[in-house]
């Protein structure tokens, strides 16, 4: 616009045809560019690369695209941008670049992109731009399909974590639950009070004509259990992402903890489908297919029920002995299956996630509820950058 007004000056002070050629020019110059920019939408073809690819988190992939100008026309400015979704669908990052191609130029480039979230995304041309001669036109064109890219967490390795090796079996105050899924059955003795109305045997206590009281245990053998909760009350899409790998990256280490001191462990987790699973490895290779089948983020409690997974390896007849709890979120009721998981004769223990950024008053708000653990020995370790496990003791 501002080309075509000084073209105008000129025929409106000079009293000559010759006033008007400056603006005729113009017009035949944005005319030819125009018509340029046409014969040069067709003469351009791209070849995108493989399909789908692998990477691991915090590692960069380069996503191959080839362009060929397949006529004799140049191509003055030629604008490719690539897109990344992040782990909800929406867009985490886009990447341009701008260039000119010759005649029948063929042109291999190799951009590289950073995957810094675990979980699946694809990488994709969002759209290809086309220059004219002179600046005052493009053409936009549509991008190809979508490549896949799967993204495997790091595995950080922990140098001590605080377990037993001992096997434990229930103690008093635990007989008396009423929680009494997965344990056995081993006699019965007199009424006391406390005892749930559930544990009371009726059919022995009408011919004793006296209130008997079923005795249950449960037996902690040797192990690990690990259980991962991914629920987050965080709304904003990159700070969900980064709970999520920090908690799916916590998770990892401690199973190739157990791993490398041939430790007999199991992970208790809930799948995309909300089926609960129980899972234990035999090679560290196979906690790459772990985020595979783990959900995304859960915004809402009631799709990721942590407490039926602590509350199963609290009460299951002949659980593991140990029970790691990985979350970054705490509850009073969290708290209290933690402290009856240690009350039961086991031995509990929390990894919980920070979000980043957090002031020290607010870090310190998050830390509290945690302190109450420190009355029962429970040991937790807070963490926001799961970096900070690597070489860590919780010892």
């Amino acid at each position: 616009m501002i080309g075509l007004a000084v073209c105008i000056v000129p025929a409106l002070f000079m009293v000559s045809p010759a006033g008007y050629f400056p603006l005729l020019a113009y017009l035949f110059a944005t005319l030819i560019s125009g018509l340029y920019l046409l014969g040069l939408r067709k003469s351009l073809e791209w070849e995108e690369g493989e399909g789908t690819a692998t990477v691991r988190r915090g590692t960069r992939q380069s996503f191959g695209l080839v362009l060929h100008n397949r006529g004799p026309l140049v191509y003055p400015s030629l604008k490719v941008r690539l897109r990344l979704s992040d782990l909800f669908g929406g867009t985490d990052s886009t990447l341009e670049t701008e260039m000119a191609l010759v005649p029948f130029e063929r042109r291999q480039m190799d951009m590289n992109i950073s995957f810094t979230h675990i979980g699946d995304y694809t990488v994709s041309v969002d759209h290809v731009s086309i220059g004219d001669l002179i600046g005052l036109f493009k053409r936009t064109g549509d991008g190809g399909a979508a490549h896949g890219v799967q993204v495997l967490p790091h595995i950080w390795r922990i140098y001590s974590f605080p377990l037993s090796h001992q096997v434990n079996n229930e103690n008093p105050l635990a007989r008396q639950s009423s929680d009494r899924e997965g344990m056995d059955y081993v006699g019965v003795r007199e009424y006391a009070q406390g005892d749930p109305i559930k544990s009371i045997h009726w059919k022995l206590s009408a011919h004793t004509l006296s209130y008997m009281t079923k005795q249950m245990t449960t037996i902690g053998m040797t192990g690990l259990a690990v259980v991962i909760d991914l629920y987050s009350s965080r709304e904003e899409a990159e700070e969900r992402m980064e709970l999520y790998d920090a908690l799916v990256e916590g998770t990892c280490a401690l199973c190739a903890y157990a791993l490398k001191n041939h430790l007999d462990h199991e992970l208790f987790y809930f799948d995309r489908d909300g089926m609960r699973k129980s899972r234990a490895f035999q090679r560290e290779e196979e906690l790459d297919r772990l985020a595979a089948d783990l959900p995304k983020v859960v915004p809402d409690k009631h799709d990721y029920p942590v407490e039926q997974l602590l509350h199963r390896c609290a009460v299951d007849l002949y659980g593991k002995n140990n029970v790691a709890l990985v979350t970054s979120e705490v509850t009073t009721e969290t708290i209290e299956l933690l402290t009856r998981i240690h009350l039961r004769g086991r031995y509990p223990s929390l990894l919980f996630v920070l979000p980043k950024g957090l002031t020290e008053l607010e870090e310190a708000e998050a830390l509290a509820p945690l302190r109450s653990l420190d009355a029962y020995r429970i040991p937790w370790f807070a963490y926001s950058d799961p970096a900070e496990l690597e070489g860590g003791s919780m010892a």
